[in-house]
């Protein structure tokens, strides 16, 4: 018999591990990246599930359906889940077998205890605590007090079973506490995730709404009009479905955190905008977008680089570019940009779509931080505006010093030069302008010494003006008639050298020499 029982109990063990198992399958195939995520962490989510059954009047007449459906609800549950069991009538209660972690052993404890929990009171005391009144005011504060207890989970729901009518006994009507059960809930349960599901069997509901005004809006409130024992039954079969996805849901739900989305707009000369982003990420959320940036300054438009994202907490985003309306390439100027700017926001992960099939909208979000600051507007950057006024202003001042030096008497040919003999300075008046001193600074000059048969030309030729080592101007001599004439080498008639200002030319006995 002994055996029988171990064999049995194995079988359970086995068929609700796979069930558990069954249920995660599912979920990954429907969530696969937040599975891949969370899944992990799922596997040790764990959660309370209390149960408040309304047993007064003629509630048992729904045991038949009530019963086979918490019995397979409970198979449903995760190894290491916490079920309690409250029967209320005008008094509420835990009794023994009623609560405990679930395992094979606890589950079979608890469908044993729910397959009671609606038999007749045998004693006129039980009677009248349990079958006789309905008081929900202190079904509420044990509730209130099943749920504080330690060593629970805070992921806690709440399966409220009855037809919400309160029927206190004499000495407790008109000392009803529904507020002070209202703060026990705000104060004790704060920072839990509470789901309260209030499963109204058939009846007028009258005193619904007592209920739900217990409870504060964070617990999720779920009023589900039962109108059969079948109806519940099918309920029940839902929820056994879905027990997993509610803690999936619950785990998600208690990640995502407030945002705390804040800016720091820093503008450059040419009105690049630097934007300082600072927030607050959590692990379902951890990459944020910047998806718009706009100004309440007036006269000025903006030509975003946007969206952008980041998962840094504090990171600088080259958002983009303002642009003063009214600038033209023939009128730069420089403006005050003063306004708020404003970023609007939103969350950049992979799994977007399956948050919102599980329920979790995309929140969109924005800041704004005032900026006033200078710009330079006109349609080219700042630095290269700079850039094109200095070398033009370069370009003039080398075409004035090119003007001016090739207008100066020194990098003229300077043709006051003296013809020699021998020594001896040819005296007589030379063709150009009667002077033994001829003048070719125009440019070109001709050269011919009477009692000489020779007859050289001279012409300058001028470099770019720009390239210092192109500055100075070179003299071509030409003979045009007459014998060789030597510089440092000997050159023939017809031959152009060049040669450098103050160099000697010889022409037989005859030499030529600048004298300045």
């Amino acid at each position: 018999m002994k055996k029988i029982y171990i064999i049995i109990t194995l079988i359970f063990c086995v068929s609700l591990l796979h069930a558990q198992q069954q249920s995660f399958d599912a979920l990954k195939a429907d969530y696969p990246q937040l599975m891949k995520k969370f899944g992990k962490e799922l596997e040790g989510q764990r959660a309370d599930y209390i149960f408040a059954i309304d047993v007064s009047g003629t509630m048992n007449k729904y045991q038949e359906t009530v019963v086979p459906a918490l019995g397979e609800f409970f198979k449903s549950l995760q190894e290491g889940d916490y079920v309690s069991i409250i029967k209320f009538g005008g008094e509420a209660t835990n009794e023994v077998g009623s609560a405990g972690k679930i395992g094979a052993e606890t589950i079979k404890n608890l469908i044993n205890y729910a397959g009671h929990i609606y038999d007749k009171p045998t004693t006129a005391f039980e009677r009248e605590k349990y079958f006789k009144y309905t008081d929900l005011d202190n079904m509420l504060h044990y509730l209130a007090t099943d749920m504080k207890q330690i060593d629970r989970s805070k992921l806690k729901f709440v399966f409220i079973i009855t037809d919400f009518l309160h029927d206190p006994s004499l000495p407790r009507k008109g000392k009803e506490d529904w507020e002070g059960v209202a703060r026990r809930f705000a104060t004790e349960q704060a920072g839990n995730d509470i789901y309260v599901f209030a499963l109204q069997l058939p009846g007028s509901g009258r005193d619904l709404e007592k209920v739900r005004s217990v409870f504060p809006k964070s617990f999720n409130f779920n009023h589900v009009p039962i109108t059969s024992g079948t109806a519940l039954s099918d309920w029940f079969t839902q929820r056994k479905n879905a027990i997993l996805l509610d803690k999936f849901y619950a785990l998600v739900k208690h990640k995502i955190q407030p945002v705390e989305f804040k800016i720091e707009p820093t503008l450059d000369i040419d009105g690049n905008l630097d934007l300082g982003v600072s927030w607050k990420s959590n692990s379902v959320y951890d990459i944020i977008r910047v998806d718009a940036v706009s100004t309440s300054a007036k006269g000025f438009e903006f030509d975003p680089e946007l969206p952008k994202s980041t998962a840094d907490e504090e990171d600088i985003l080259d958002a983009g570019k303002f642009n003063y309306q009214k600038a033209s390439i023939l009128t730069p100027t420089f403006k005050t940009i003063k306004g708020n700017v404003i970023a609007k926001a939103s969350f950049d992960v992979p799994y977007e779509g399956e948050l919102s099939k599980l329920g979790f909208e995309a929140p969109k979000f924005q800041a704004s931080a005032p900026m006033e600051d200078w710009m330079f507007c006109y349609p080219l950057p700042f630095w290269l505006f700079c850039l094109i006024v200095a070398l033009i202003i370069i370009y003039i001042v080398l075409v004035a010093r090119a003007f001016g030096r090739n207008n100066s008497s020194f990098y003229r040919i300077n043709g006051k030069f003296e013809v020699t003999f021998s020594g001896e300075p040819v005296t007589e008046r030379k063709k150009a302008q009667g002077l033994n001193m001829v003048d070719f600074g125009k440019g070109a000059g001709f050269l011919s010494v009477p009692d000489a048969n020779w007859h050289i030309k001279i012409d300058v030729k001028r470099h770019n003006p720009f390239l210092r080592p192109l500055k100075h101007p070179e003299y071509i001599v030409t003979m045009l008639k007459g014998s060789a004439f030597k510089t440092d080498v000997k050159y023939g008639p017809h031959q152009h050298p060049s040669i450098a200002r103050f160099t000697r030319i010889t022409v037989g006995d005859f030499r030529v020499r600048w004298l300045n």
